[in-house]
């Protein structure tokens, strides 16, 4: 039973746990690469819409080659370097890419690739060649104008300089505005102008992806590694959450074994008196009153235990409840006393009382002398003639202590720590040939604790037994009631 509990525990605990540490490092990662995404998108946008036109319908862009066109690409191939920074991509209608800068020129066929993300509304990643890249297309509303044009060798002092104010100077990729019309002057070829329809712009993100790569792994490991913390601590979390209520099943268990043991015991007793007074019909009630004493005695030790076990029954289900009132402990302890005084003058035992003046307390008064008269009754019970019980009621601060001391035969030191359990089988927490239940000490420490007190026992086997019960005591103007 509870190891099938125990399993279903861990799995519930573990799998908690782990949901919790995979948000906890999902939303680590997610929040890093929404930071670096912002980072990277922030310069990308930035660098196209230098190239957006904004006052007049179509701005010039001028580009001015120290070689031809195209020679770049034949002598550069393969990859771009482009990890020193954002990289420029002019698009015409056509689907032709043109790189802002001509420092990046020669690597067309390269550029053509990302085509394919021409039609994304937001900044994408995409992986082309093993490498990631970060991009963001613009969608022009007017055209850009890019006038291209050839320097013939020698640059400014072959023909002078371009208009525009492009010259030798910008022989390294520089992108010059300018407003006139387009024709190169001073020996540059001239070019039909290219309308742009897009603009986009890319940067590389090897390094942010494989950190993000790594993050990734890391997790996965620490997913691993804490899925098998996970579950050792699911196993421990759900031993310890077992661990009283096999306690309380055990109890319960072994209560219900016991009560079924105490009740079997005296109505075996009814039944073998019933029927031998039943073998003898002839008998007078004279010659049956052994019988009839031991039925009446039995019947009155069941009606003890029934009484005992319904009240423990409702202090389980909280359906007990207190009258509350003001009680004078020393009058009532006096009560109680004189209660016992034929007893324990019968059985040859002195009773004394050392009992404190003015001591008040809220509570229930039958349930208090019902606790007195279970602790007196013990100390009679198992104190031999000549021997002596003594009460003793103090008041210290907003506490107040009732011990009740004897020196009877006292209890072993390994029943000591079981005395209060219900029907637990001692020799000196209960015997049956005392007439005893073994539950009046369970009620006397429910009564204890009920109002709000503590109730605790020393003993010497051979020595005598000390019964210590604090209770706290009436502030003043203390309201009176009821409570469960």
């Amino acid at each position: 039973m509870f190891a099938k509990t125990r399993v279903r525990l861990t799995a519930l605990n573990a799998a908690v746990f782990l949901v919790v540490l995979v948000a906890i490092g999902a939303a680590v990662y997610a929040l890093l690469r929404a930071q670096i995404y912002e980072r990277l998108d922030a310069a990308l946008v930035t660098a196209a819409q230098r190239y957006a036109p904004k006052d007049e319908p179509s701005r010039r862009y001028e580009q001015q080659k120290g070689t031809p066109a195209g020679a770049g690409e034949a002598e550069a191939a393969g990859r771009p370097v482009l990890e020193r920074g954002v990289v420029v991509l002019l698009w015409d209608g056509q689907g032709v890419p043109y790189p802002a800068s001509l420092a990046d020129a020669g690597h067309e066929s390269f550029y053509a690739q990302f085509g394919a993300y021409r039609s994304a509304e937001r900044p994408v990643t995409v992986k082309i060649d093993g490498h990631y890249y970060r991009t963001c297309f613009l969608a022009l509303s007017s055209p850009l104008l890019l006038h291209r044009s050839f320097m013939p060798p020698g640059g400014a002092d072959a023909g002078g300089e371009a208009s525009g104010g492009a010259g030798p100077g910008s022989g390294d990729g520089s992108v010059r505005a300018g407003s006139g019309d387009g024709n190169g002057s001073g020996g540059a070829e001239p070019v039909s102008p290219i309308p742009i329809t897009h603009v986009q712009a890319i940067v590389n993100m090897d390094a942010e992806q494989n950190m993000l790569n790594k993050l990734a792994d890391w997790f996965l490991v620490g997913l691993g590694v804490g899925g098998a913390l996970t579950v050792l601590a699911g196993l421990y979390l759900a031993n310890q959450a077992l661990r009283p209520i096999r306690r309380s099943w055990e109890q319960q268990r072994r209560f219900t074994a016991d009560a079924s043991h105490e009740l079997r015991m005296p109505l075996s007793i009814i039944q073998a008196n019933a029927e031998l007074m039943l073998m003898h019909p002839d008998r007078s009630a004279l010659e049956n009153s052994e019988q009839i004493s031991m039925v009446l005695s039995e019947v009155r030790r069941m009606a003890k235990l029934t009484d005992q076990l319904l009240l423990l029954a409702r202090s389980d289900s909280g359906r007990e409840e207190l009258l509350l009132g003001p009680v004078q402990l020393e009058a009532l302890i006096r009560h109680v006393i004189q209660l016992f005084a034929p007893l324990a003058e019968l059985n040859g035992v002195r009773l004394d009382a050392e009992l404190a003046s003015g001591v008040e307390l809220t509570g229930d008064r039958d349930k208090l002398q019902q606790l007195l008269v279970i602790l007196l009754d013990n100390s009679l019970k198992h104190t031999p003639a000549g021997g002596s019980i003594r009460v003793v009621l103090t008041r210290r601060g907003q506490q107040a202590a009732i011990v009740v001391e004897d020196t009877g035969e006292g209890i072993a030191e390994e029943d000591l720590p079981h005395i209060f359990e219900r029907f637990y089988r001692g020799d000196r927490a209960r015997s049956r040939g005392d007439g005893g239940t073994g539950l009046g000490l369970a009620i006397a420490r429910w009564i204890a604790e009920k109002h709000g007190g503590t109730i605790a026992a020393a003993s010497r086997p051979g020595r005598g037994t000390t019964m210590t019960v604090r209770l706290p005591v009436a502030p003043a103007g203390k309201r009176i009631g009821r409570f469960r």
